[in-house]
């Protein structure tokens, strides 16, 4: 069954459920004909009550904002089409079944900085030597956070995929020592060093399981189906985040179906969002145990809030400010994302672009910032910059007066031949 029949076929069950039937929950969105990856990823931002006060009512400044104010109004009365949606934007090839998370990152540059700073987070890298300077110090913004299904040499990719693990292992302390030893400026040689890594939490967390990637075996990009265990929180620090969506992912690379696992806000009941259709699942997740197993998982969404001991002390500091009389002061925002990206090209559900949202490249960086100070060549000057270099040559009375003898001799060897008779 073709996608435009499949979609048409949806809509007309749809319909006639609602005639026959109590007012639903929840309500779907009819496809287009491959806009399901849409659908999927505008039925978690429905479900976000977070950005709902921040879309902008101005249409003629975000176009895209009042868009999403029109689809979510309509949401909670009956089954909608995303037509303007895809208008505003630019989606001309709706038979074009593309990626969710890039969908979503699309969406967010096309929305308002207020509602971006929502999903915006920022890993901080960190190396420092053994006396506690620090040599180097990246930050590294994200929307959506990459988590590699790739075992270690020792894992089989049977196995189920940890992601609570795969999480924590991002904050694995990394320590330099022996041939590996950074050098410092502040210590002025090669030092022991520790490298580690903080995250600051964004309101909504979104974890994408990286299940296109490529295969370097056969140089191909591939589609993993390998089973992952999703936990229902997520720990660091004084954060803890909830589960709360799930977009899923059944098919190979050249395409296949997306659908939403949403938690709703009304009854707290799982329900899954397939186009127009919306049930209820019978088995709920997490209800005999904290993870969930799931082999079609892609995108998890999870909503970040402070443990209950910070909330506590958060609570008092405000009551606190409420006290004392407010300053008015200008608010710095952040700079609204850049507008748009570029049409996909190739494969339809190979991600347009793996700097989107992928991070490997920053994490490479780092780890080249740490080699590029390793295997320093030794002997004075060579860790300084040209400028400090120059300085301590000028600082030595012997090199000047070797610079000045030199200059001395090529000005008489140039007198010489000058005036040496032809």
């Amino acid at each position: 069954m073709s996608s435009r029949k499949r979609a048409i076929e949806d809509v007309t069950v749809a319909k006639k459920k609602q005639k026959g039937n109590p007012p639903m929950a929840h309500h779907g969105l009819e496809n287009q004909g491959a806009t399901c990856y849409l659908n999927s990823v505008l039925q978690v931002l429905f479900m976000t009550t977070e950005i709902h006060d921040r879309l902008d009512p101005d249409k003629k400044l975000q176009v895209a904002d009042e868009e999403l104010r029109n689809l979510f109004a309509q949401l909670k009365e009956t089954t909608c089409g995303t037509e303007n949606i895809t208008k505003s934007l630019k989606i001309e090839n709706v038979g074009q079944q593309r990626d969710a998370a890039e969908c979503l990152e699309m969406i967010l540059h096309k929305v308002s900085s207020g509602v971006t700073e929502v999903f915006k987070g920022q890993l901080k890298h960190t190396t420092t030597c053994s006396e506690g300077h620090c040599i180097i110090e990246e930050m590294c913004p994200f929307l959506t956070l990459p988590l590699s299904l790739r075992g270690t040499s020792d894992q089989s990719q049977e196995a189920s995929y940890s992601v609570e693990s795969g999480f924590e292992k991002i904050f694995q302390e990394k320590t330099f020592s022996g041939d590996d030893m950074v050098y410092c400026d502040e210590c002025e040689k090669d030092t022991e060093a520790t490298s580690k890594c903080q995250i600051e939490f964004p309101r909504v967390l979104v974890v994408l399981l990286k299940r296109f990637d490529m295969d370097y075996n056969t140089m191909k990009h591939v589609k993993s189906n390998r089973c992952v265990d999703v936990p229902r929180t997520l720990q660091r620090m004084d954060k803890t985040c909830q589960l709360y969506a799930i977009v899923n992912h059944m098919g190979g690379l050249q395409g296949g179906h997306y659908t939403a696992t949403v938690l709703s806000n009304e009854d707290e009941t799982w329900y899954e969002f397939d186009d127009s259709r919306v049930r209820k699942l019978e088995e709920q997740p997490f209800t005999n145990s904290m993870t969930y197993s799931s082999s079609t998982a892609y995108l998890l969404v999870y909503r970040a809030s402070e443990s209950p001991e910070r909330q506590e002390d958060g609570g008092k500091d405000a009551r606190d400010k409420e006290r004392k009389p407010r300053e008015q002061k200008p608010v710095d925002q952040d700079q609204a994302p850049k507008e748009g990206i570029e049409e996909a090209q190739g494969e339809p559900l190979l991600p347009q672009s793996q700097n989107t949202h992928d991070m490997s490249h920053l994490h490479l960086n780092v780890q080249q910032k740490v080699n590029n100070r390793k295997h320093r060549p030794s002997g004075k000057g060579t860790h300084r910059n040209d400028h400090e270099s120059s300085t301590n040559i000028l600082k030595k009375p012997c090199v000047i007066a070797l610079i000045v003898c030199g200059c001395l001799l090529v000005v008489i060897l140039i007198i010489i031949l000058v005036t040496q008779p032809v």
